[in-house]
């Protein structure tokens, strides 16, 4: 396969001191990532954080049911585009959020070591960006 990298598109709405922002990823066609609470204690879950702001909340993705032919397995997984929304509190003169993407990209039966996958976005507006770092070797 050859190297793919994901994008990342944000968009922040700052209301007074509370901004929420919504940040896309698109995963290339035939990887996927576990959700954040995966079916299994085994699997390593997705974990998106926001650096600097107070009360947090982050919503994530809702999984898909992927099929593995096997009875005895049922996996849930996150493909294609997928939105995250974080609220949270913005301290005062700030005008730039930041913060991590923890995930284990998977191609067919096969994981990859787990990634951490740092983002940023103003506080109000709209950025896009490809991660340049190869998702898939």
């Amino acid at each position: 396969m050859s190297s793919q990298a994901l994008t990342i598109c944000t968009e922040a709405e700052q209301s007074g001191d509370l901004v929420r922002l919504t940040l896309t990823v698109d995963l290339p066609a035939g990887v996927h990532i576990e959700p954040h609470q995966p079916t299994e204690p085994y699997l390593i879950p997705t974990v998106l954080e926001a650096d600097g702001l107070s009360n947090v909340t982050v919503d994530y993705p809702e999984p898909t049911v992927k099929d593995l032919g096997r009875r005895d397995v049922t996996l849930t997984v996150l493909e294609g585009t997928l939105k995250f929304v974080v609220t949270g509190r913005v301290p005062a003169g700030t005008n730039r959020i930041s913060g991590t993407l923890y995930y284990q990209p998977c191609v067919g039966g096969a994981c990859l070591p787990p990634r951490t996958t740092r983002w940023h976005s103003p506080v109000s507006g709209t950025t896009a960006y490809s991660v340049l770092r190869a998702l898939v070797p």
